[in-house]
């Protein structure tokens, strides 16, 4: 990329960092009061053009409500649309993303997979013979999204959320009163919370990313994407990746994107580029305040319809 693009990539930064200061850093885990306000890293990923950055871009956090992006994706690859979603809805969630009152519907399923009571479902579903093998398959599946062989899990962050998981337990045991997940509830609970632990930087979510903006079908280590299935999770990003502020985020923004309570943030710009952005700042919907500004800038500047 030409010096011009990445001096505007790192002005940006610098004309988001100031509203930063209107959010705050998740008070939900420990290890996340540590991080600063005013942190915000972008990344670009424009393909066979290059990935421009900006900000702390070698920070790393852990992604969160993001990871359901990709347990989405790998489900969809080893058990196809039907399965899946008889088990999990494709509806705007309404409400906590982890409420116990408003996640099913009349269908009686979870309304969509990135509310946590979808998110158990589909990792009940996801390949593996027991959770500990499930959660080493979504880590090598984001490792070869990203080509970085080095990420894992942050087993301290992991530990954390499930001392702290007192409502996701919950939502486990009713979804299998209800015959929705057979797995140990508990068992179930470690292997999502090591999942939502993974930890990643900004490259390695805009190189994932760009993957999910392919129009065909990808090889990614032997395994072919389908098409149908990068084009199902973006729509699904679309209308339910930013928590119940999603429908307002589609009409003003328009990029399929998720965010989690790190500060992670993911979009996916059709046929395009992918995008990364860490901003621990989060707004009252617990967006990143700084993720949806860049979204948001990136929208109206490059002009994505």
């Amino acid at each position: 990329m030409t010096v011009t693009a990445e001096n505007w990539l790192e002005g940006l930064v610098d004309e988001i960092r100031p509203a930063l200061y209107g959010g705050a850093v998740s008070g939900y885990l420990p290890e996340f009061e540590a991080a600063r306000v005013d942190d915000l890293a972008i990344a670009i990923d424009y393909g066979a053009d290059g990935i421009l950055t900006a900000g702390q871009c070698h920070s790393l956090f852990t992604a969160q409500s993001v990871v359901k992006v990709f347990t989405l994706l790998l489900a969809l690859h080893h058990r196809g649309e039907d399965y899946v979603f008889e088990r999990v809805g494709c509806d705007q969630g309404i409400g906590s993303y982890n409420s116990l009152e408003t996640f099913i519907r009349g269908s009686g399923v979870p309304v969509n997979p990135f509310v946590n009571a979808g998110a158990l479902v589909v990792v009940d579903m996801l390949p593996g013979s027991d959770p500990d093998s499930r959660v080493r398959n979504v880590v090598d599946f984001i490792r070869a999204l990203s080509g970085n062989t080095s990420i894992g899990v942050n087993t301290g962050v992991a530990r954390s959320e499930h001392t702290l998981a007192d409502r996701n337990r919950a939502l486990g045991y009713f979804l299998r009163s209800h015959r929705l997940i057979s797995t140990d509830v508990e068992e179930l609970l470690w292997a999502y919370c090591q999942m939502c632990a993974i930890e990643v930087d900004v490259v390695d979510l805009a190189r994932a990313a760009r993957v999910l903006a392919q129009a065909r079908d990808v090889v990614v280590e032997g395994q072919v994407l389908r098409a149908a299935h990068l084009r199902l999770v973006r729509r699904l990003m679309l209308f339910a990746g930013m928590y119940e502020a999603s429908g307002q985020y589609a009409c003003d923004v328009g990029i399929p994107a998720k965010c989690g309570v790190s500060g992670a943030t993911i979009g996916v710009v059709y046929q395009r580029m992918g995008i990364g952005v860490y901003g621990p700042a989060l707004d009252r919907s617990g967006n990143s305040v700084g993720g949806l500004r860049v979204l948001r800038q990136l929208s109206g500047t490059l002009d994505f319809d």
